[in-house]
């Protein structure tokens, strides 16, 4: 019996084709500013350690926050943890720093760069 090729193979593992629709496509971040091979690396970040569009997310997330005049208040007790709400700082900049980790050196300082004119309000 002939032996079956590898590409072969690996196709009839792949679907031939991806569903369409609004609850079944991938979200991913678009960051404006990373590259494409730092758009790939946080869409693999999103998908495997934290959840579809993170990254946008912690980041409006942590802009809000920052730019509430009341953002010095914060307290943990009586927030309730919702980033759209009420964000635990704390969370948000683990995962923004996480984001910082797994970028390539020239998109985290990219990244780093637009942190640090954010933390600027602090």
């Amino acid at each position: 019996m002939p032996r079956r090729r590898p590409a072969r193979l690996r196709a009839e593992r792949l679907p031939r084709h991806r569903p369409k629709g609004p609850g079944v496509t991938p979200r991913v971040s678009t960051i404006p500013g990373l590259s494409p091979r730092g758009r790939v690396l946080l869409a693999r970040l999103e998908h495997s350690r934290l959840w579809p569009g993170a990254a946008e997310e912690a980041l409006a997330a942590w802009a809000r926050f920052l730019r509430d005049p009341y953002h010095r208040l914060f307290d943990p007790r009586w927030g309730c943890g919702i980033m759209a709400c009420c964000p635990d700082p704390l969370e948000l900049r683990r995962i923004l720093e996480i984001i910082a980790h797994a970028l390539p050196p020239r998109d985290a300082r990219t990244w780093r760069r637009r942190l640090a004119a954010l933390d600027d309000l602090w």
